[in-house]
């Protein structure tokens, strides 16, 4: 079954799968430049999902691939990083949590309606690297003049480029 490309049709209902064991419902979307863009998130190949809602025994599992290629900026030089991401997720989904402190642990989905969108941006954005390198040498902008050192030299005095920062 192929989920709705729109922001509304990100949200699905859990609530066939809740109460059968054994209910599977297969997922298979594209999260829009929008969609991605309000969590933040540019990609130049846009998230593509592959799952499956499963009730196993009871509990309700989400388990996903995705794969993209998010526009990242090198933090060193500011030149574009374009890394292809791929990557497998699994949650546990309940429409109720015992306390505040269980929010993190499961994917809430209230009102028996899944935000797919929300989760797998979640996911996504979570995943990425906390430091993003066009390459491990970078050597990135002068602080001085902010040329980038990958790409050419400037004329600017080391010495005091290291004593001024």
């Amino acid at each position: 079954m192929h989920e709705s490309q729109n922001a509304k049709g990100y949200r699905i209902s859990v609530k066939p799968l809740l109460y059968r064991p054994g209910e599977k419902k297969e997922i298979c979307l594209t999260i829009d430049a929008e969609t991605a863009a309000q969590y933040g998130l540019a990609c130049q190949a846009l998230p593509e999902v592959e799952g499956m809602l499963e009730n196993q025994a009871g509990v309700l599992f989400l388990r996903y691939h995705v794969s993209c290629t998010p526009d990242l900026e090198c933090d060193r030089c500011l030149s574009p990083v374009r890394t292809p991401i791929a990557e497998d997720f699994s949650h546990v989904v309940v429409t109720q949590t015992a306390s505040e402190q269980n929010d993190s642990e499961y994917l809430l989905a209230s009102d028996a309606m899944l935000d797919l969108a929300e989760a797998v941006m979640t996911d996504l954005r979570l995943s990425l690297p906390s430091k993003t390198l066009c390459s491990p040498d970078c050597k990135g902008l002068c602080p001085m003049c902010g040329c980038n050192r990958n790409e050419s030299e400037c004329s600017c005095d080391s010495e005091n480029v290291t004593q001024n920062f």
